[in-house]
């Protein structure tokens, strides 16, 4: 099981360096055809919800946007505000997420 898992990921990182939207279609079919009717049942249950979100996959790989760096610094604001056990005080909040996210902001 472990191997069909890993196998189907190393080739939809293969389908994810497409360079144009025929060649992202051509390959995402081809994963999903490849891997719809898979004796593993989670790559089977991946695969079903790739065919639902084919066209949101396709636009995914061809957009050069990432959400990356907006997601992590909302990760560090919920790890503030877990090891804070809530603050008081807005303003000491409000600085002390500045202070850990002036990094990642700029």
């Amino acid at each position: 099981m472990t191997y069909r898992v890993y196998q189907s990921l190393q080739h939809f990182r293969y389908v994810s360096k497409s360079q144009g939207e025929r060649q992202a279609k051509r390959r995402l079919e081809a994963w999903i055809h490849r891997y719809l009717f898979c004796t593993c049942s989670v790559v089977r249950a991946i695969a079903k919800a790739l065919v639902k979100r084919t066209e949101e996959i396709i636009s995914c790989i061809l957009s050069p946007y990432s959400n990356g760096k907006m997601e992590g610094t909302n990760n560090k604001i919920k790890l503030i505000k877990r090891r804070g056990y809530g603050y008081r005080n807005i303003q000491r909040f409000a600085l002390r997420v500045r202070l850990e996210t002036a990094a990642t902001l700029q």
